[in-house]
């Protein structure tokens, strides 16, 4: 088995992925989205990523808060790293959107 050296993602290809994945949901959704969770599970960096081990314990997300931190405050350098961890949030939550719009929910 080779090393694993990383994966290597060129950030013009990334912003390709982003563009076809956002035509696809407003194309889906129209011009807003409408998550219906609000809270999720959360597991920590660096332990998420350590799959050798036992995984961390997780802790609470809440959507309204990382999309208010990625909307209220202008970036900062220190912030930065952060909001693509709130994007990924409210990324996953989209994602999980039934095609009719419908969260995937266990009480649903």
């Amino acid at each position: 088995m080779p090393e694993w050296n990383g994966l290597q993602i060129p950030v013009t290809d990334l912003r390709l992925v982003f563009d076809r994945i956002l035509q696809h949901v407003e194309h889906a959704n129209g011009e807003s989205v409408v998550l219906r969770e609000d809270y999720f599970y959360s597991l920590p960096a660096p332990g998420l990523y350590d799959v050798s081990s036992n995984p961390p314990e997780a802790t609470i997300g809440q959507l309204t808060e990382s999309w208010d931190n990625l909307t209220s405050a202008p970036a900062a350098d220190r912030t930065l790293n952060w909001e693509l961890v709130w994007l990924g949030d409210v990324l996953r939550a989209i994602g999980h959107l039934l095609p009719e719009g419908e969260q995937r929910s266990a009480d649903r």
